[in-house]
């Protein structure tokens, strides 16, 4: 017995829970206040341990925030998991959908409408917004010429320098951004029917020295505490010549154990003569498969597992380089490498087919750790040593970096952008208002809804985008809009009521529009207490196509810097990934109608 005595079952009792109650708008706001202080580049940052200590995370991501914390409400539990499968897909946006959508919850909730009515209208309302940043005529969206290195370096500053977690001031930031760059750069294949992979760049976090000590090496580097120099100088991997007069060292890859113990051989009794050894004939059988290995001239055998010791003894005297442990994920890169096949049998023919291959094996030390780097002619793997002073900055630098990686994939696969630092939201939140109005018959007819019903859901859905704008901020700045362009302009606690050049602000939060192009500005927050009904805002005519009030796109902002040609014109400007930006905004808000469209929690508690 172990000792623990367990409980008896208790009596089921069902709660009925409105989705009004108070428990569950406290967690939702308690949430939403989470979210919020995390947001944007100056976001605060989040130290997560469980109740018994352990491990402490600090952050302000949201893949780890939500992966780390526990969530024990049921509307909070269904916001967190609709969120990660968005973040489990484009990394990138988390933070963004996770405030909208409870922002959104949060104020439907207290509105005099009822709840199935203001999911309905909040659903054309996004069909609103999507057609116009679907559209040609988007004034805050641009194709991105991924050719254009200036740009292409905006858009990862823009996703590096919105986690403050990093601790980077200017300089580092930019060098970390090209770093990224240029490893998506090397990682993109040069034949057209080539993959582009996540994989192609392994990460390797070392802890102790400065920012500006990280570096992108080609191939693949990982820890090896035994193979020194002196080692890999003793057992040289064997080189063999192909046509052409090329050199290359042959691998061979398992997956599988190479110690004895792998599943193939099979955990039970044998009844067997005294004279027959059951490790010997499993040994023997080991050394059978690493003479074949000899025959075929490999030069190193990699193993995601372990090798034996006889068998890594006997490998070696005949020129063959072991590497074992590799781990589920090293084995990956060695394979995209090398091009080799995973062997996963011990009792299947090893054939040329199956066989990998490297143009060079060395050793490098860093930190006073030994790594074996290898490195092929003909793979984009490359791998980034990342450096930092701090574990936890070092670990956020980290999945920042896969996180930046995979946004320009992203865009490479859909060269769009949209503005960032909040301008695309307050310019979406103009033209949501603008069209509602002029919309107004056509949907009072679909929605069958209240001309109250429409206007105050309609006002409260660009409220909601206007307050994730604004959230980027946490130091009592003001938030004004202007009235051409709608962009946010963010201005000292002290400057509400001057315009932003004689506050000392240059550009708005996205760097496109300038000070001196504009005239004046309006609070953010009186805006967003306007009435619907009334006139339309300048710069949105009667048809979407018409741009003449609009003085400022950023198709034509991104034109003309690379007619330029001028990188200190754009080295401030701040861009969001169209698709990753686009398919948040979707899961927002498509979450939080279904929430809303929820009558009552019903749940067993024992």
């Amino acid at each position: 017995m172990s000792g623990v005595i367990p409980f008896p079952k208790q009596q089921s009792s069902i709660v009925n829970q409105s989705l009004k109650d108070p428990k569950n708008a406290q967690a939702i706001s308690t949430f939403r206040a989470l979210v919020q202080s995390c947001y944007g580049p100056t976001g605060r940052l989040k130290m997560i341990h469980n109740a018994s200590g352990g491990h402490v995370t600090t952050t302000s991501t949201s893949q780890t925030l939500f992966r780390t914390m526990s969530v024990s409400n049921p509307v909070v539990k269904l916001i967190v998991s609709a969120l990660q499968s968005h973040t489990n897909q484009f990394s990138d946006g988390g933070l963004f959908a996770a405030l909208l959508c409870s922002l959104l919850v949060e104020s439907c909730l207290a509105l005099p409408v009822p709840q199935q009515a203001t999911a309905k209208i909040n659903e054309e309302v996004l069909h609103i917004c999507l057609e116009y940043l679907q559209s040609k005529n988007c004034l805050c969206k641009a194709s991105l010429n991924v050719g254009d290195a200036t740009m292409m370096l905006a858009l990862v500053r823009s996703v590096l320098g919105s986690k403050p977690a990093l601790m980077l001031n200017l300089d580092d930031l930019n060098f970390l951004s090209r770093l990224v760059l240029q490893g998506f750069l090397k990682s993109i294949p040069d034949t057209p029917s080539g993959m582009l992979s996540l994989s192609d760049i392994e990460y390797i976090c070392v802890e102790g020295c400065s920012i500006n000590n990280s570096r992108l090496e080609e191939g693949v580097l990982f820890e090896t505490p035994k193979i020194t120099k002196q080692y890999l100088a003793k057992v040289k991997p064997r080189k063999v010549h192909l046509q052409g007069g090329t050199e290359t060292i042959k691998v061979a890859l398992f997956n599988t154990s190479l110690s004895g113990d792998s599943d193939e051989f099979i955990d039970t009794a044998y009844e067997a003569d005294v004279s027959i050894s059951g490790d010997e004939s499993v040994l023997r059988h080991l050394m059978q498969v690493a003479a074949h290995l000899v025959q075929l001239q490999v030069g190193v055998l990699a193993c995601q597992k372990v090798v034996h010791p006889g068998v890594q003894k006997y490998l070696a005297e005949n020129g063959v380089l072991t590497v074992d442990r590799l781990g589920s994920l090293h084995i990956v890169a060695v394979q995209r490498l090398t091009g080799a096949t995973a062997i996963g049998t011990l009792h299947a023919t090893i054939n040329e087919d199956s066989i990998g291959h490297l143009q060079s094996v060395s050793t490098v030390q860093i930190q006073q750790k030994n790594y074996l780097h290898l490195q092929s002619s003909t793979s984009a793997v490359t791998t980034l040593v990342l450096c930092n002073r701090n574990e936890a900055a070092l670990q956020e630098m980290k999945d920042v970096c896969v996180t930046a990686h995979h946004v320009l994939c992203q865009t490479l696969r859909s060269p769009l952008v949209l503005c960032g630092g909040g301008c695309t939201e307050t310019h979406l939140a103009a033209h949501l208002r603008t069209q509602v109005t002029l919309k107004e018959e056509t949907l009072l007819a679909k929605l069958r809804c209240s001309k109250a019903q429409l206007y105050t859901t309609a006002n409260n859905f660009a409220r909601c985008l206007e307050q994730v704008a604004m959230a980027l901020e946490h130091d009592g700045g003001c938030h004004v809009s202007d009235p051409v362009n709608h962009h946010h302009w963010l201005l000292p606690p002290w400057a509400s009521t001057m315009a932003p050049a004689e506050a000392g602000v240059k550009t708005c939060a996205c760097g496109m529009v300038k000070s001196d192009e504009i005239d004046s500005c309006s609070l953010i927050g009186h805006l967003s207490n306007q009435s619907l009904t009334s006139s339309v805002p300048e710069g949105h005519g009667k048809h979407d196509d018409d741009k003449g009030n609009c003085s400022l796109s950023l198709t034509g902002y991104m034109d003309q810097a690379a007619h330029n040609g001028v990188e200190s014109s754009t080295s401030n400007v701040v861009l969001d990934s169209f698709p990753v930006k686009l398919n948040a905004f979707v899961v927002a808000v498509e979450t939080a109608d279904m929430i809303l469209t929820v009558n009552r929690n019903i749940f067993d508690k024992n």
